[in-house]
């Protein structure tokens, strides 16, 4: 099936901002009850009909992903993808994954699930490799359209070894960097960083510095 033409999850502006005020912020998972408000609001549309419709967010789940020593996991997309509409994702270096929560009925918590699902999927990891999974922020930005349909659940997860290995052919390479190292990749102004793993940077450094 054309990825357009599946069913995802969304969730009404109206409910989103009903105590918030929809502006380009963080949203601490902790603090803030978007993850509820989701959880209990969402309905599904199909793809090509969000991706153009203000009045709806569409979910994403982004998994941050860190290793027992702290570092991050950081990866390189391929140079093609598989989807013409994410070519606009492809070639460029980020820190998460996930993705949009396709249509599935009887899960108990579909973001968290869901997300689980997408990395053992693309790297392999299993439930006996993952010490925490937790939401710690929720990312909205107003900047352009893209970003003014979506909005980003930022998950932690620790993991007790680096045996990682890429399952998707859209993964091209990876590493594990410190967060200090991850910095001067950004500030270097060599990489080709993918907004979202940029916006995450200073929120990341204080969850490690807390």
């Amino acid at each position: 099936m054309d990825k357009m033409d599946v069913e995802i999850m969304v969730v009404k502006n109206d409910y989103l901002f009903k105590n918030y005020e929809r502006e380009t912020k963080f949203y601490n998972g902790k603090d803030f009850l978007i993850e509820k408000i989701i959880l209990e609001n969402f309905e599904y549309m199909r793809r090509w009909n969000a991706e153009v419709n203000f009045d709806y967010k569409q979910p994403i789940t982004y998994a941050v992903i860190l290793n027992k020593n702290n570092e991050i996991f950081v990866y390189k997309r391929w140079w093609k993808s598989s989807n013409n509409w994410e070519t606009r994702l492809a070639d460029k270096i980020a820190i998460g994954i996930g993705g949009h929560l396709d249509k599935e009925e009887y899960l108990e918590n579909p973001l968290k699930e869901w997300l689980l699902r997408e990395v053992e999927e693309e790297i392999w990891l299993t439930s006996k490799d993952i010490d925490l999974v937790e939401a710690i922020w929720f990312i909205n930005n107003e900047e352009n359209e893209l970003n003014q349909v979506h909005i980003w659940a930022a998950y932690m997860i620790k993991i007790n070894n680096d045996k990682i290995k890429l399952l998707d052919w859209e993964l091209e390479k990876w590493e594990f960097l410190s967060v200090e190292n991850y910095e001067k990749m950004i500030n270097s102004n060599k990489y080709d960083i993918e907004p979202w793993s940029k916006i995450l940077l200073e929120p990341l450094k204080q969850y490690l510095n807390k």
